[in-house]
């Protein structure tokens, strides 16, 4: 009966802390634990990029920008990529149908496995080729660089 009593004590306690995930833990009301926020400490200068990445951000709640793994950006009226080489956690990016002339910033990203491109007429395709040899799954390039 004891060990039962037991049990149920320490479910019990498990319960209640689980409901108070995201509070912040005080002591003699000084901080003891606060849950981390979520990830803003990045600069991007394209407003289209910045809005999908800080959408990505809230969509998987991340806490780090290495937790950022996939991003959904197509038809976003993106021009540049900088500053997304910071998110090296990436694995999959959709960039199609944007108005992209560059991607020097995802050479740098060593984890990427599928890139779509389509879509983006003014993409200089040799990087586009250097990335499509760095990347596991491939890349999809526009239709003007597999001329």
């Amino acid at each position: 009966m004891k060990n039962i009593l037991i049990l149920i004590a320490i479910l019990l306690s498990a319960v209640v802390l689980t409901g108070c995930e995201n509070y912040t833990y005080t002591f003699n009301e000084q901080p003891v634990f606060e849950q981390p926020g979520l990830f803003t400490d990045y600069k991007i200068a394209d407003q289209g990029l910045s809005n999908c990445v800080k959408q990505a951000i809230l969509d998987h709640q991340a806490h780090k920008a290495s937790e950022v793994l996939q991003l959904n950006c197509s038809n976003a009226g993106i021009r540049t990529l900088a500053g997304l080489e910071i998110f090296t956690g990436l694995t999959h990016i959709n960039l199609d149908n944007n108005s992209l002339t560059e991607i020097k910033p995802l050479l740098f990203l060593g984890h990427l496995k599928t890139v779509l491109l389509t879509g983006n007429d003014q993409l200089s395709c040799r990087d586009g080729k250097l990335l499509a040899d760095q990347t596991s799954d491939g890349v999809t390039l526009p239709a003007h660089c597999s001329q």
